[in-house]
């Protein structure tokens, strides 16, 4: 596991008080908190290189926050994609937003194609395989996760937990700030 990878993650939004409403008060306090958080792991923890499967809500807020920090930093994104109809029932704005980080992210890692045993590519349609398949590449990868909200029950923060990654938190239905933090992130 590489210190210097973190993985973007977090509850649904639908559970969350503020929902869908990117512009209410508590999503805009959530999302500035994971700008923050974002530039502390850069800064003071050396960490470079994020990794989101630009899920709807919090993964796909936190790719659209690295590549924006890519403008005037060195740091990457790596979307790794589990299902090539990921953003069908997206909104047009959502879709149009989860194509844009694609193309802006430092490479795009489909989980979605394999090899058969002719060498020809085989596509897997088993969606939640697919998200766990996402889930397991990225824990391979990376040593720690930005998790927004409750992760028990989630598999990918499960597994981090499981896994020993570092595991930073931010509390999201009191989005004050950070929630618990597991594994000695500064």
């Amino acid at each position: 596991m590489k210190k210097n990878r973190c993985i973007i993650s977090g509850t649904d939004v639908a559970l969350l008080p503020f929902g869908y409403n990117e512009d209410s008060r508590e999503c805009q306090t959530v999302k500035n908190n994971i700008l923050n958080a974002i530039i502390r792991l850069f800064k003071e923890n050396g960490v470079d290189e994020f990794y989101t499967d630009c899920s709807f809500g919090f993964p796909l807020w936190g790719g659209e926050i690295v590549t924006g920090l890519m403008l005037y930093n060195d740091i990457r994104l790596y979307v790794v994609f589990p299902y090539e109809n990921q953003p069908f029932r997206y909104t047009v704005n959502w879709r149009d937003r989860f194509y844009k980080v694609h193309k802006l992210s430092t490479d795009v890692i489909p989980m979605y194609t394999e090899q058969d045993t002719d060498g020809k590519p085989s596509f897997s349609t088993d969606k939640e395989m697919l998200d766990k398949k996402a889930a397991d590449y990225m824990l391979a990868d990376c040593g720690r996760l930005l998790f927004c909200g409750d992760g028990r029950g989630c598999y990918l923060y499960d597994e981090a937990v499981r896994r020993g990654c570092e595991v930073l938190a931010l509390n999201v239905v009191n989005p004050g700030g950070l929630g618990e933090s597991r594994g000695g992130l500064k």
